[in-house]
């Protein structure tokens, strides 16, 4: 898929989520529920209509921005070396928060939804789809892992991004493991803390040994 029909149809998520809170708002009650803690309670209401429609208004938001970034990118770190990859991982964001919406206004709504372990399994499978195209990411400020070394060089980047890629399929499926069979708590930790710390450990020692061997 082309980054403009990426661009395209990133918007129809946007829509539909719109969509969604227009069809159920004569359902939810004022206050809307507006968060939910891990244990799946209500921690926190929002007036309507903000209550309602606050999340599809981020999404757009969301989309306003993922598609500005590529043109404001400086030289050097642009977008487009892979603009195609960061279509996808674009799309794939906004429909993940599409699900997420629906699911906490039906629930909002009344629908007798089991929310945490649902955004469990849709989370974990955003990490596994961003896993995948990890390796695929070059050199930029917005999105990847963006630490000191794999900004200084382009090798140490593209190795921590393979490392980083594998780490992430892994608490994906952890996370969809995690929503499936409601595995511990420190399941979820570990995985998030593995995912978000080793690359960013190996990239300083990725860095070392190439400006070693120079």
């Amino acid at each position: 898929m082309t980054y403009k029909r990426s661009l395209t149809a990133g918007f129809v998520p946007v829509v539909a989520a719109f969509a969604v809170a227009a069809w159920l708002y004569p359902s939810l009650p004022n206050p809307v529920p507006s968060h939910w803690n891990a244990a799946g309670e209500v921690d926190d209401y929002m007036a309507k209509p903000w209550g309602a429609f606050i999340t599809p208004l981020f999404m757009l938001g969301t989309w306003i921005v993922l598609a500005a970034l590529p043109k404001i990118s400086p030289r050097g770190y642009r977008l487009d070396q892979f603009i195609g990859v960061y279509g996808i991982v674009m799309l794939s964001i906004l429909v993940t928060m599409l699900i997420v919406a629906i699911v906490t206004l039906l629930t909002a709504a009344g629908a007798q939804l089991d929310l945490t372990r649902i955004v469990f399994i849709v989370i974990g499978a955003l990490l596994v789809v961003l896993g995948n195209y990890m390796g695929k990411m070059r050199k930029n400020f917005f999105i990847g892992i963006r630490t000191p070394w794999t900004l200084a060089n382009d090798e140490v980047w593209v190795r921590t991004h393979r490392v980083g890629g594998w780490l992430f399929v892994l608490a994906g499926f952890a996370l969809i493991g995690i929503g499936i069979f409601k595995l511990a708590p420190w399941t979820l930790m570990a995985a998030i803390g593995c995912a978000a710390v080793i690359p960013a450990i190996y990239s300083y020692f990725a860095y070392r040994q190439v400006e070693q061997r120079r």
